[in-house]
């Protein structure tokens, strides 16, 4: 991992932006590298996979149908917001397009009904030391004041391992394929064939681009995850995700 590592450390050191890394054999977690595993970033969507780890945690009755607008109606990516407002719609609906689509509202839905303090109270159980869910999703004045969801990829790194480790409980191992049916891959996986199965979630504010997820291949199950803030262009930043995602699939496949 060591040549990973070093050309990982040399290519992110000339792109724009605060960038981190966390590689990790699960198999072997001696086999992990990592760069700025502790720096803050605002979480964008990523901070959507703690929710899916509290509700699984919960004990919220996954068939219970919930009113779209149990909470105010917000912009952003999903499909809830081409429903109609009286449409009602389960919890495990709720928690796929949270994640398959990265839908805002039914993001918004989970947290009211699970509780952000809650929400906090299973970062902290989980021990992410440095995770923050304090707003919801298009909340932008609660982010001028200066209330934000923060991540880190080492915290980020702890969930996906949680949801793994866990993946044999019946209500993990629903978030376990959720996550596997990820829409968005166009950024780690973008080079990747189609057929394979990334279980990850990926997050975008502006001058923000993050992904992170669990690969498992014939060759091992990683742990791979890119975060990157303070970037100039969003575009150019996605793109070179996907560079690096491509680097790093060969490299771990030995292609």
């Amino acid at each position: 991992m060591n040549k990973l590592q070093n050309y990982l450390n040399d290519y992110v050191q000339k792109l724009d932006g605060d960038w981190s890394y966390l590689i990790c054999n699960l198999k072997n977690s001696q086999e992990t590298i990592c760069l700025n595993g502790n720096h803050l970033h605002k979480s964008a969507s990523m901070i959507k996979v703690l929710i899916l780890a509290t509700l699984c945690a919960s004990d919220l009755d996954f068939n219970e149908k919930i009113s779209i607008d149990y909470v105010p109606y917000v912009e952003g990516g999903g499909a809830l917001q081409e429903m109609d407002s009286d449409t009602k719609v389960s919890i495990k609906a709720l928690a796929s397009l949270m994640i398959v689509l990265s839908d805002n509202l039914a993001t918004n839905i989970l947290i009211k009904k699970l509780g952000m303090y809650n929400i906090q109270a299973y970062a902290d159980k989980l021990n992410l030391k440095q995770t923050k869910i304090q707003r919801y999703m298009m909340d932008f004045e609660a982010s001028k004041q200066g209330r934000e969801n923060y991540l880190t990829v080492n915290d980020y790194h702890k969930l996906l391992c949680h949801i793994y480790d866990n993946r044999h409980l019946a209500r993990f191992n629903i978030a376990w394929q959720i996550l596997a049916r990820q829409q968005f891959r166009d950024r780690i996986p973008y080079y990747w064939d189609e057929d394979i199965i990334f279980h990850h979630k990926t997050g975008m504010l502006d001058f923000v681009e993050h992904d992170g997820g669990i690969l498992e291949a014939d060759f091992g199950t990683y742990s791979i995850i890119i975060f990157a803030s303070n970037l100039k262009s969003n575009a150019i930043g996605g793109r070179e995700i996907g560079k690096l995602g491509q680097y790093i699939y060969n490299y771990l496949a030995q292609k």
